[in-house]
Order: structure tokens, then C-alpha cells, then sequence
């Protein structure tokens, strides 16, 4: 699907605000809101637009801790990633995995009352993942910038 600058705009601002009726985006991006919905739809169906999310505060929830794990696993074989990555979809403490290049195979995420319950997570969920060889640990104090789309994307930069 080509992107024009309307487009863009319109992404960069849901990104921003996906609960944004389209009388506000269309006076934001200049366009009426038919337009508007025309195009968030198009986005949509095309499959740009995946879904939209509450932005929860997960301290408030007693999930307070966001834990990211470094794992490296005994092979690289196929058959090794299909089992650590079916058994790490199915931990229930694990809200994110990317496999990665370089010198650790995924990084993993996940979300914890307090450091006790990490420990059982450890325990329980992570240690009894197939292949891992190596664990390394981050402890995220502070969340500096949100999750959002590279400077200058909506205007057709970067």
C-alpha cells in the first residue's frame, strides 16, 4: 500500500492518540472526517493499522516491575528456537520476545509485582525454558520516551 503525506499524518496521529475522532483529526490534518475515515479505514484493511490499545498503567494494576532478559541458547538449530519459542509464548509473565542478532538470541520482556515474585518467575517460568544457556538481567527503573514513530516519519523523512 503507497503512503502519501495525508497518510503519514494521519498514522503519526493516532500513534499519538488512537482514540482521536476523526472531526479532530480532520481538523488536525486539514481534511474532512469522511476523508478521514475513508483513509483510517483503507489503513486498516490493508493491514498498516493492526489495532488500537489502552495505554494501561501497570503500576496501578500491581505490575510495577518490567523485567528484560537477555537469553542465549545452547544451538541455533531450527528445531531449538521452534521449542524455546513455543514454550516462551505459552509463559504467562512474558509480554514481549524478539529474536535478535548479535551475541544474545531473544530478548525477552516481562512484567512483575516486585522482585520476589520476579524470583519465582525465574524459577517457574524462565529457568524451564528448552536451550537457554545464558540469562541476563535488566531491571527497567524509569520509562524515559513512549514507544512511538521516528522523528520526521510523517512528513515522508527518515
Amino acid at each position: 500500500m503507497e503512503l502519501d503525506q495525508i497518510d503519514r499524518r494521519l498514522l503519526h496521529r493516532l500513534n499519538a492518540d488512537g482514540r482521536a475522532t476523526h472531526q479532530q483529526l480532520g481538523e488536525d490534518i486539514g481534511r474532512s472526517p469522511t476523508s478521514i475515515a475513508r483513509r483510517q479505514r483503507a489503513l486498516e484493511d490493508g493491514g498498516i493499522i493492526r489495532g488500537y490499545r489502552a495505554d494501561l498503567d501497570l503500576a496501578k494494576l500491581d505490575y510495577g516491575a518490567r523485567v528484560h532478559i537477555r537469553m542465549s541458547l545452547a544451538s541455533q538449530s531450527r528445531e531449538q528456537l521452534d521449542a524455546f519459542e513455543q514454550a516462551v509464548a505459552a509463559s504467562p509473565s512474558v509480554v514481549h520476545c524478539e529474536l535478535m542478532s548479535g551475541s544474545d538470541d531473544y530478548f525477552v520482556t516481562v512484567l512483575v509485582r516486585s522482585l520476589d515474585h520476579f524470583a519465582e518467575v525465574h524459577r517457574e517460568e524462565l529457568a524451564r525454558l528448552p536451550g537457554v544457556v545464558r540469562m541476563e538481567t535488566s531491571f527497567v527503573l524509569r520509562q524515559v520516551v513512549e514507544p512511538r514513530l521516528p522523528p520526521g516519519w510523517a512528513e515522508g523523512g527518515a
